[in-house]
């Protein structure tokens, strides 16, 4: 049982960096995203794409021992770009509309970018080596368990983003702006916030944060494919609104419930049976406290 548990942490800490990229866009701009996901894998499928058949124009490969890390700084860099465009043309336009709206949009997003995902780079998966290089497959022995230092430098990340975003948010003028923002945009115009730029400010940010969780769960399976990083997207997302939507802290919380469940229900009773039950904890969570364990009265 010790050992499913640290291994299931282990998982849940590649959750919790997708989880706190969610928690990132929701706490700015008050959408919840479902492109979040596959805006991070593009970048990291181009560049997995480019490690076998060179980049373009200069005809450079990157070593084999490095492909990992640079296929996942290109997952950053990429996904920092889409944040901008996507902020830009696609989420600005439709500001005012309902919520259920701009979840949708957000679900064409992620689709669009699958099918390209598809359609120019691959149409099967990629595999992925580790984002730390030749380092990040040693192993660490702990309590029984085997890890990767992959998984322990996941979970950190995690860790030390949530901690210092949250710092951010609250003792820094632009972090006090994106929060002003979150609570009422139209109070914030007239007091002088650009809430342009504060809605910028997170796409871009969560989606550089999800090229890096990309790289680390991709690394986890060992491959990528398109729309794997939307399937892990249900789990991150299963672990934000157990923690709370509007809480960093919670995102890395509820993310390690999730993969504890997984890790202790899915050797003994089955995948299924481990989704199962984190739905359950979802909507029991609900029933019990609707904004999550760490939500706040203004996350609605």
């Amino acid at each position: 049982m010790v050992t499913q548990i640290v291994t299931g942490l282990a998982e849940g800490g590649a959750y919790a960096l997708l989880a706190v990229a969610i928690v990132l866009v929701f706490s700015g701009t008050k959408v919840l995203s479902l492109a979040i996901g596959e805006m991070g894998a593009f970048g990291l499928m181009l560049g997995l794409k480019w490690d076998s058949t060179s980049v373009p124009l200069i005809g450079w490969r990157p070593p084999e021992n490095v492909a990992g890390a640079f296929a996942t700084a290109l997952a950053v860099l990429c996904g920092a770009v889409l944040g901008v465009v996507v902020e830009r043309f696609i989420m600005r336009p439709v500001e005012n509309r309902s919520p259920a709206s701009k979840l949708v949009v957000t679900l064409g997003i992620a689709l669009f970018l699958a099918l390209a995902e598809y359609q120019f780079i691959s149409n099967s998966g990629l595999p992925m080596t580790s984002p730390l290089g030749s380092a990040g497959i040693n192993r660490l022995h702990l309590l029984g368990s085997s890890l990767t230092w992959d998984d322990v430098a996941s979970l950190g990340l995690a860790v030390v983003v949530a901690v210092l975003m949250t710092l951010f948010l609250r003792k820094t003028r632009f972090g006090l702006a994106v929060r002003a923002t979150t609570s009422d945009p139209t109070v914030s115009r007239l007091l002088g916030v650009k809430v342009s730029r504060v809605h910028r400010f997170t796409w871009v940010l969560g989606a550089a944060l999800a090229g890096i969780a990309a790289g680390f769960l991709s690394a986890t399976s060992g491959e990528i494919y398109p729309l794997s990083m939307t399937a892990a997207l249900l789990y991150a997302m299963a672990g934000a609104v157990i923690g709370g939507l509007d809480s960093l802290g919670g995102a890395v919380l509820g993310s390690l419930i999730v993969g504890v469940l997984q890790g202790v229900l899915s050797p003994r009773f089955g995948s299924t049976a481990a989704v199962g039950a984190t739905l359950g904890l979802v909507l029991l969570v609900l029933l019990a406290r609707p904004r999550g364990i760490f939500g706040t009265v203004n996350a609605g």
